[in-house]
């Protein structure tokens, strides 16, 4: 009964295989966009060998049956394929005979994944062209997390400094030297007491709690920024109060 449901596109069962995606120096026409959609050559296990003659660039063309939320293309709706080399991928043969191999998965890279030799063995995904990034060495997939992105100890970027200061144009508005942080630290009209929307008895309240407190820990009221900021708002508020 299965092989009568395939017998009319793939000519019996499917036939279905794991292989490695070879280097992308030896499949430069399918990596640099010289060829028609999502292609890999691919050294598929059992159909190659680590003692047979063939090279890479002479494996397997693979095509990729992209997902569903990927997009087709059409309608702008578009997704990259995030396959690279020495990735093991899992696929089908939609012709007879091992023909248009098409990739359907990728297994991903765990932090157990050794490096080894021969001609399936698994080395580094970067590439000349895919350069590390802020998570540095980073070659895994799993449900772990992934490396917090950080700054490169040793980057080649800037000199540390930021960039120089225009002195000439900050002296045509009237400024002059280096900008400082926190330079001037109570800016005129600066409160860090928000008192939006409290009435003299709610201030009044505040600032009570607040002598009280500050008394039973013999500090002074001169450093407190609630007192020093409400002084004068129960005589403005009563002002207020009276022109209303």
């Amino acid at each position: 009964m299965k092989e009568e449901m395939f017998d009319g596109f793939f000519g019996g069962s499917p036939e279905f295989w794991i292989g490695k995606v070879v280097r992308i120096d030896q499949q430069k026409e399918t990596s640099q966009g010289f060829s028609w959609g999502w292609r890999y050559k691919v050294r598929i296990f059992g159909t190659y060998s680590n003692s047979d003659n063939i090279d890479d660039k002479d494996c397997h063309t693979a095509m990729v049956m992209l997902g569903v939320s990927d997009g087709s293309g059409g309608g702008g709706r578009t997704r990259a394929v995030r396959i690279t080399q020495h990735d093991i991928v899992f696929g089908l043969f939609m012709a007879p005979d091992q023909n248009f191999p098409v990739i359907m998965g990728v297994l991903g890279r765990t932090k157990s994944t050794k490096s080894i030799g021969g001609k399936f063995g698994i080395l580094s995904g970067f590439t000349k062209n895919l350069l590390r990034g802020l998570t540095e060495n980073q070659e895994s997939n799993e449900c772990d997390s992934v490396n917090i992105p950080k700054v490169l100890a040793n980057s080649s970027k800037g000199n540390g400094r930021g960039r120089a200061v225009n002195n000439s144009k900050l002296s045509k508005i009237g400024q002059s030297g280096e900008p400082k942080v926190n330079s001037i630290k109570n800016p005129p009209g600066n409160k860090q007491l928000d008192t939006t929307g409290l009435d003299k008895s709610d201030i009044d309240l505040a600032v009570k709690e607040e002598k009280d407190f500050l008394k039973a820990n013999n500090v002074n009221y001169e450093n407190s920024k609630i007192i020093n900021e409400t002084n004068d708002q129960p005589e403005d508020l009563e002002n207020i109060l009276e022109f209303d």
